[in-house]
């Protein structure tokens, strides 16, 4: 097929990224050409991030102005040293990581802990675009036997929930607590931890979100415009609290109220990234005391991408998407970043 010199993408205004920045979408947005060792790929659909909302309200740092990290689409051209019949016609996922350097001490551990790591969206042009380019050993290949709408949201919002409920090292029959469980990342992390055989507590507001989360193998639902969710945790947990709680939420009130969710020699993963910084309520006290775990996650390995997509084909986890077209995407950003979406929200790339 003919490669355009021009695209359709979804741009930050002039002004950058602003807390009341609104995307715009251009047809003169300039068409990448593979450098070597990169893959020019014309993308079909794109999943939008919480994470996108905070990069176009500049509350994370952009050094782009094309924000999106949960791209699909199919490989058109190849840059020199890749062989094309390898390629050419290939359906891929752009991930947050984009690229690690893959030589350093760190990437010899886990990669997605890169110091000198790219990131989709973020320091280089991200998936709210028709093309873009990426190295091929950072790709994903997407399953045949998936569809591309529903495979985006595994590339973000899967794999950082697959990959921090195994952060947890929690066993089948762990309490496992998710704030948040209604959400994005939520929803697939109570399939992922349900079908590991753990006992999901889900944690979210409204009577759709509760049926939802029932729905994808939740063992318990609490609304916490509702009920008392520290007392009703330690009941639930025989009183010593939860094994892990992976907290998606990103309100400090939320990272407080995880915290104390935690039985002793429990694990805490953060997730939610705040719209405003703040310091984790964890006392040396109450870590010496209770031998507390709290770690980070925003990624996952190849190995374990790989991993989600098997349990993806096998029908053991589904994102629950609400798709909408391209022009709508700053509206769908706006939603987004009033928690009025249920499961995923897609874009169909024109």
């Amino acid at each position: 097929m003919a490669i355009p010199s021009t695209q359709t993408a979804a741009v930050l205004p002039p002004a950058g990224a602003t807390a009341s920045a609104s995307l715009q979408i251009r047809h003169d947005h300039p068409v990448p050409s593979p450098a070597e060792g990169e893959l020019l790929v014309k993308l079909e659909y794109s999943g939008l991030c919480h994470s996108d909302v905070h990069s176009v309200r500049g509350e994370t740092p952009m050094l782009t102005d094309v924000a999106g990290h949960e791209g699909v689409g199919k490989v058109v051209e190849v840059g020199s040293g890749l062989n094309k019949q390898d390629w050419i016609g290939k359906r891929v996922g752009i991930r947050w990581l984009y690229s690690s350097c893959l030589n350093c001490e760190i990437c010899a551990i886990n990669n997605t802990a890169c110091p000198y790591q790219k990131n989709a969206g973020a320091n280089v042009p991200g998936t709210f675009q028709q093309y873009l380019v990426s190295p091929a050993v950072h790709v994903t290949k997407i399953p045949s036997q998936l569809e591309p709408d529903v495979a985006a949201p595994l590339l973000c919002a899967g794999i950082a929930m697959y990959s921090s409920i195994m952060k947890t090292k929690t066993r089948p029959g762990d309490w496992l607590v998710l704030p948040g469980a209604g959400g994005g990342l939520g929803h697939m992390g109570i399939q992922i931890a349900a079908k590991k055989g753990l006992k999901v507590i889900a944690v979210d507001s409204g009577e759709k979100k509760k049926q939802l989360c029932l729905s994808l193998g939740a063992a318990s639902f609490l609304d916490y415009k509702v009920d008392d969710i520290e007392a009703e945790v330690k009941k639930l947990t025989s009183g010593l609290g939860a094994h892990a709680v992976i907290c998606t939420a990103n309100s400090e009130p939320a990272y407080i109220q995880s915290m104390r969710l935690l039985r002793r020699l429990g694990v805490l993963v953060c997730v939610g990234i705040p719209s405003v910084p703040f310091r984790l309520p964890a006392t040396p006290f109450d870590m010496i005391v209770k031998g507390l775990t709290i770690i980070g996650n925003s990624a996952g390995t190849a190995k374990e991408m790989d991993e989600l997509m098997e349990m993806a084909v096998a029908g053991d986890v589904t994102a629950h998407i609400e798709c909408f077209e391209f022009d709508k995407i700053d509206e769908v950003l706006q939603r987004l970043g009033r928690s009025e979406i249920e499961g995923r929200a897609v874009v169909k790339i024109p």
